[in-house]
This record gives C-alpha cells, structure tokens and sequence, in this order.
C-alpha cells in the first residue's frame, strides 16, 4: 500500500487515480478545475468512461481515494507523485509540455522529504530531462524522475489499466525502478523495466504503429473500391495471419481522438529533431487526413451540389464507448460540409454537449429518427452496433433520398438494397 498523488483528472488521472485506489493505495487526486473537483466531491463523473463510476463509489466507501484542489498538501501527504496532465498538440505537430512543467515546478516548491516522481503524461524524451531540471531549481530533497506511459483505450480505459497486456517502467535507477514496479504486484502481464527514453519510444510507437495499421487498410480499401474488390473480405483474410492478426484492420474514415492523431505527429517532430525523416509515419498522417474527404466525395457523386441539403451523421465521437469528440472525424467533416452549404443533424448516444463539438454547427439530436428527419442522406460515423437495429423502414419513409454512406461499414447491405436504399461503404 503507498501514498500516491494523482495529479490531472482527465481519462488518464482518473482512472489511474481510481484503479491504483482499488488495489488498496491512499490516492489523492487533484486538479486546478475547482468545478471539476466540486463534481467528483459530490459523486459525479466530468465524463463518460465505461465502468468508472462503480470504481470511484467503491474506492470512496473504503475511504482510498479523495478529490481535492490542493496539491501542496497532497505532494506532502504522498510518497509518489504521478504527473497525468495535458500534452495537447501545438500548431507544428509538436507536444506542449507547459502544463508538465508548471506542474514540476510546483511538485519542487512543495516537496518535503523522498519522493518518486511519475510521468504518466505522454510527452516527448527531452520534456523528463526538463522536469528533473525544474524540480530540482526548487527542491534539496531528493527524488526519482520515472516514466510509467499508459495504454489506456476510451471506452474500456479501466479493464486496460487493471487487466494490461504490459507494463512499462523506464527509469535511471534500480531503485526508482521498483517503487513503480511494487505498485503493480499481482498483476498477470509482462513488466518491462527500461531506460526512460526507451519506455516513452514505446508508448508512441504502440500508437504510431496502431494509427498505421488504420491508414494501411484504408488505402487498400480505397483501391478495392477502384479494382472491384471487398476489403472486408480482403481484411479477414490479412487477419487470420498471426503475423498480422485482425485488429485495427476495418477500413473506415480514419482515426480520430485525443492520442493517435497527437502522438503520431509527435512522434514525427521528435523523428525530425533528432535528424530522422521518418516518411511511413508522415504518410499515415497525409492518409488519414484524406480519408476524411471520402464522405464528401461519396455525397456528392449522389446529391451533386451539397448547398442546401441536410446530411444527419449517426454517431459523432470518434469511437464507441466514449463522449469525446476530440480530432473526431465527425466535427472534421461537418466542418467541410457546411462550407459546401450543408445543414448537418447528428444523434450520438453519449455526446449530448452541443460545447464538445468545437463550436460546429451541428444539430445534435435526442433520438436518431429525429436528426433523420427530411435528410437527403444518412452517414455512420461512429460503429455503435445500435444503429444496426434501427427501423430502416421507417427511416426511408422520413428520409428526403433514401441514400446511406456507411462510413464504418456496420449495416446489412443487401437489407438496406432490398428495402429500396442507395447504399455505399468504404472499400466495398
């Protein structure tokens, strides 16, 4: 059992902050978001996160965890510090370590004896060396610099944490090293123990390779289109080949969210400063960014001119399981479809915020039947299995055109053909 300080109470913070408390660690967490703090003091989550909730109401019962805005007493009361804060993307590709190191700075001036120090918060190799130097202006205690990246997916973020396929530990030291490696006793997966610069190369790597998988698949969907072939037949095959296996092979409009887009262009800035032109991770990038344009493409060979019809989109976050909207395809196509004069409808079953949406001008919608309403197309943007259930009968009948662009290739084609549906997938 140890004292740990969680610092940031996003996805990552959170559910570090929630599952560590689960395994019988004191936890504090603690944000500058004194509205934030105020909902987690009165049991409610700032976001969705499957299974969250139950975690956090056990770990409060068996008082393991508290929510505070006070990270002088938190860094005094804790014996290891975790830094779970915000890298967001700067204009040039390049993560924006600032709130790491305000973060640092103020661990530095509060520190008051021994402590482990964590970066969970995924940020570039030269940010540790930084963070080491921005404690140290500040403190004569001493204290080890770690990092412990995470893997955590939206949507099954906390069987992720609790049931990982790894763990990685990068440290200088042996004993900073085992203070990190104690927290996770018992846990049924492999620990690799590493340098630090090793151990971040890791956690972007992971996602780089995963972002490529995507694009990879959707270029050849893209070229099934052209040469008449199925990628969904093309892509079992290439995934019952343990050499290459089934996931991230279903070709749709791109990835989205808070990680693969970031660390992906991250990683390329870290490639060039380093002197390394890395060209495959480039081209995933260029892909992914087109791919979104093939929704339009497809609406317009059917509706013609754009200007003036209404396109309600089934699902807006970029993937299920989760409210966030973050890089998501939807608000980048919408964007794009209003330039052309589109009125945009959208039902998602977690995204009710019209605030998530970054100021896009789209209808959101209680119930799916509503945003289809005098549509002159329907696009699935997000794969909920819900929306295969949908009555697609009556759909048809309040449609303006009965015409579907599935851009996550969930829905029965030959159904939606045989029920009088102008029907389009992605590589199909």
């Amino acid at each position: 059992m140890a004292n740990l300080c969680i610092i940031g109470t996003g996805y990552v913070g959170l559910v570090t902050g929630a599952c560590f408390a689960k395994l019988e660690n004191n936890v504090i967490c603690v944000d500058c978001d004194e509205k934030k703090i105020a909902l987690l003091n009165q049991g409610k989550l700032p976001f969705y996160e499957e299974g969250l909730e139950e975690v956090i109401f056990e770990a409060k019962a068996n008082q393991k965890i508290v929510f505070s805005t006070d990270l002088k007493k938190a860094v005094e009361s804790s014996d290891i510090v975790f830094i779970c804060v915000g890298t967001p993307q700067r204009p040039d590709g390049s993560a924006d370590t600032s709130f790491v190191l305000e973060v640092a700075d103020k661990i530095g001036q509060f520190q008051n004896g021994p402590l482990s120090v964590v970066i969970k918060s995924t940020a570039p190799i030269e940010a540790i060396e930084q963070v080491k130097q921005t404690i140290s202006v500040n403190s004569n205690h001493p204290f080890e610099i770690v990092s412990n990246p995470e893997f955590l997916a939206q949507g099954t973020a906390v069987r992720d944490f609790l049931k990982p396929d790894r763990v990685v530990i990068g440290s200088k030291t042996k004993e900073g090293a085992e203070s990190i490696k104690n927290l996770y006793t018992g846990f049924d997966c492999p620990i690799i123990i590493t340098d630090i610069a090793s151990a971040i190369l890791t956690k972007y790597a992971s996602n780089s390779f995963l972002a490529t998988k995507i694009s990879f698949i959707n270029e050849v969907a893209n070229l099934c289109e052209k040469v008449g072939a199925n990628i969904n037949d093309v892509a079992k095959g290439m995934g019952l080949d343990r050499r290459i296996g089934p996931l991230f092979l279903k070709a749709g409009i791109g990835f989205g969210g808070s990680c693969f887009p970031k660390d992906s262009k991250a990683m390329v800035d870290m490639a060039n400063g380093a002197g390394s032109d890395f060209k495959i991770l480039n081209s995933v990038i260029e892909v992914n960014e087109r791919q979104k344009k093939v929704i339009i493409d497809k609406l317009k060979k059917h509706l013609g001119d754009l200007a003036n019809k209404k396109v309600a989109f089934l699902g807006v976050a970029f993937k299920p399981g989760t409210e966030d909207t973050r890089e998501a395809p939807s608000v980048i196509i919408a964007n794009k479809l209003i330039e052309e004069g589109c009125q945009i409808s959208a039902y998602d079953p977690l995204v009710k915020d019209i605030s998530l949406l970054n100021g896009c001008k789209v209808d959101l919608a209680s119930v799916p039947y509503k945003a289809i309403e005098n549509a002159d197309a329907v696009v699935v943007i997000t794969e909920y299995k819900d929306f295969c259930d949908l009555d697609f009968s009556h759909i048809k009948s309040i449609m303006k055109q009965p015409l579907i662009i599935d851009g996550r290739n969930i829905l029965d084609s030959a159904q939606l053909s045989k029920l009088g549906f102008t029907y389009e997938g992605i590589g199909l």
